[in-house]
């Protein structure tokens, strides 16, 4: 395939596409270049918005208001200190005056945009964005840019970064103590009927399957933190992010090392415009790492049980997703009054990456991953 040019910057090698006019570049920073502002402002202005109707229940509807007035407030006190170091040779006195004046201001816009967010619609996206002022439109996206926005969502329960200690010795009449009955309660249940691998396998697996497994496990970890841990409300939106980062699952791609498996999702979140920051390949380095070490704190029986329990809940998000988009798929021809509300809200058309054929095709190699990370021949980490 011939190379192309980035069309922006018209010097380096293109990498990406735009989602939205199919633009060739080649990195972030010629993305959101004044040549391709139109462009990356619509995207930016749907995902701030979007921030705002995480959570569609009605009684989420006050905290989510309350939420963007907590953004607003900080972005206005970033840039008050901003122009508070940009006068430090102003008069000690008037210094005094404005920031009185300050604090004044902040409170009135406080009132103001309660005001203007009151008795609307919140999972509205456009209503919501034409509510809010030029200047605020302008700092939400800054603040988006820059990575603090991901930084100010609440932090979700991280099942395997929780601590955990299961005692070597155990009580004989207690089939499990309450310590495994803890840590089996905490984290994701574990698949039942988890094939051999000798029965799938009559020679030993390559070495590259245990960097195939850390490019799911580092998928799953992302969309687990993207998703605030609610994964499964919505199996086919969750699936959806998860195939468009997990290069393996979706296409097939062999890994030869662990940081090559993590580093490509790391990139793929990039190139999908997902929210990352400079922490965001440490950080799912860590976890992948974390998944491989196993909880600490117990006996090596529980040396594979993080791993056995993401993989599980990966195929567990594959089926229901399945089941979803059947649904989904079902739903134009149903009869309006005989389709519940209460069935998959996403539209068909918001799928990206996912299809029946990969959806079965997936399930197969999470069910292979199973049986590897249970056999002798998975290695673990210290």
């Amino acid at each position: 395939m011939n190379e192309e040019i980035c069309k922006i910057c018209e010097v380096n090698k293109a990498k990406y596409n735009c989602p939205r006019c199919n633009l060739m570049f080649c990195s972030v920073q010629c993305y959101k270049a004044p040549k391709h502002l139109e462009c990356s402002e619509g995207f930016y202005r749907e995902n701030i918005v979007e921030e705002l109707a995480l959570r569609k229940a009605e009684t989420d509807a006050a905290a989510s208001s309350k939420t963007m007035l907590e953004i607003l407030q900080r972005v206005e006190q970033t840039d008050a200190l901003q122009d508070e170091d940009s006068s430090e040779d102003a008069d000690s006195v008037l210094q005094e005056d404005e920031e009185q004046e300050l604090d004044s201001d902040d409170e009135a816009q406080e009132v103001q945009l309660a005001s203007r967010l009151m008795g609307i619609d919140l999972d509205d996206s456009a209503e919501v964005w034409d509510r809010l002022t030029d200047a605020e439109k302008e700092e939400f996206q800054r603040f988006l840019e820059n990575g603090d926005i991901v930084k100010m969502l609440p932090e979700p329960n991280i099942w395997w970064a929780k601590q955990y200690k299961v005692d070597l010795v155990q009580a004989a009449e207690q089939p499990q103590s309450h310590q495994e009955q803890s840590m089996i309660k905490n984290c994701p249940k574990i698949a039942n009927n988890i094939l051999n691998l000798s029965d799938m396998l009559k020679d030993a697996p390559s070495p590259t399957v245990r960097h195939n497994v850390a490019n799911v496990l580092a998928a799953y970890t992302f969309v687990y933190r993207y998703f605030l841990g609610d994964i499964h409300e919505s199996a086919l939106e969750t699936v959806d992010c998860l195939l468009g980062i997990c290069v393996n699952l979706s296409k097939s791609v062999i890994f030869d090392t662990d940081l090559m498996a993590v580093t490509s999702v790391a990139s793929e979140c990039c190139n999908s415009q997902l929210p990352t920051d400079s922490d965001t390949l440490s950080v799912l380095k860590a976890d992948v790492q974390m998944m491989f070490a196993g909880p600490k704190g117990c006996s090596k029986k529980y040396r594979r049980f993080f791993l056995l329990s993401a993989l599980s809940d990966v195929r567990a998000l594959l089926t229901k997703a399945k089941r979803e988009l059947k649904e989904t798929d079902q739903k134009p021809k149903e009869s309006s009054e005989n389709v519940s509300c209460d069935k998959v809200s996403l539209d068909v058309g918001d799928i990206k990456h996912v299809d029946g054929p990969l959806l079965r095709s997936c399930v197969k190699k999470v069910d292979f991953y199973l049986a590897y990370v249970r056999s002798p021949h998975c290695q673990l980490s210290d």
